[in-house]
């Protein structure tokens, strides 16, 4: 098993984002370009730091959902405080390094980080990823969660009632998503992926059965007008989850049959069972085949 050093991780994710993220050339040759694009009154999104950052405004401060990669913790920090010079509340969404790679620098400088008691877990222990075989480094202490909810909890910030909510283990076993209920906008991490093969943590408790069950209920909890924030891909609507979801559903079914039938990964690939799909979700980081491969890792146990 490989230990990863920060820059590795960094190099890494690079890898996995660059058809992930909504700005253009965002990890071209590992330089990040960091870009806002405003959603509603007092709240702005954040992209090309990793994963998507949500960022409201308040009069104390701003509350950020997410902080991206360890190396642009720096350039996050500035760009959020370009919006205004508090940072008061960071809320995480899971506790991959693409969205918990500024919390060090956030939690040093006094930040409130609230999450889900499993991504405290996580980010305290090394956490080992079976697909790549790669081990990732545990956060300092000033980086981890101070306060931890089991099922979700509320807060108001400037006026804004902002909701988190813990869905069952899907993308990972730590999985909230955050809603901005006067705004109407929910961020739903990286149980959205819009418009590309989302990577499922196997390792750390998800699946696809989980993903498909989180994104009806992401459905479920926002509305035709509400704005999603995915945790890689452009702004989506309750559509573009339902589409999400239905593609997830149908890959499932095709994947699971083929498995059941006794077929070999080499088989299953063969046979394109994503194939229908493959137009619209099929060009970012994981093509048809390595997603059928990932779920077939995952079904086999084996996670590789």
């Amino acid at each position: 098993m490989t230990r990863v050093s920060r820059r590795e991780l960094f190099q890494l994710a690079s890898s996995l984002v660059p058809a992930l993220c909504v700005t253009r050339g965002v990890f071209a040759q590992t330089q990040p370009v960091l870009e806002l694009h405003p959603l509603a009154d007092k709240l702005t999104l954040l992209t090309g730091a990793g994963g998507n950052i949500a960022i409201l405004q308040g009069e104390d401060g701003l509350l950020l959902v997410d902080s991206g990669l360890p190396e642009t913790a720096e350039a996050v920090d500035s760009k959020a405080r370009s919006v205004a010079p508090k940072i008061r509340v960071l809320i995480n969404t899971h506790f991959h390094y693409d969205h918990v790679g500024g919390n060090e620098r956030l939690g040093r400088e006094g930040v409130r980080i609230i999450a889900h008691e499993n991504v405290l877990k996580r980010v305290s222990t090394p956490q080992r990823n079976a697909f790549f075989n790669r081990e990732w480094p545990v956060l300092a202490q000033e980086g981890r969660p101070v306060e931890t909810f089991t099922v979700g909890g509320e807060l108001t910030h400037s006026g804004e009632k902002v909701v988190y909510k813990y869905l069952p283990p899907a993308h990972t076993d730590g999985d909230s998503i955050i809603h901005f209920q006067n705004a109407n906008v929910c961020h739903a991490g990286d149980l959205l992926f819009n418009g590309f093969y989302p990577f499922i943590d196997y390792s750390a408790g998800g699946s696809i059965e989980g993903m498909v069950e989180a994104s009806g209920r992401i459905m479920a909890a926002v509305d035709a007008k509400t704005k999603v924030i995915p945790g890689h891909g452009p702004m989506a609507t309750r559509d573009d989850v339902r589409e999400f979801h239905d593609m997830l559903a149908g890959i499932n079914d095709a994947v699971t049959k083929l498995f059941k039938a006794g077929k070999t990964l080499q088989e299953a690939q063969a046979e394109e069972p994503t194939k229908p799909w493959d137009e619209k979700w099929g060009k970012g980081f994981l093509k048809g085949p390595e997603f059928v491969h990932l779920l077939y890792a995952g079904k086999s146990g084996g996670h590789a």
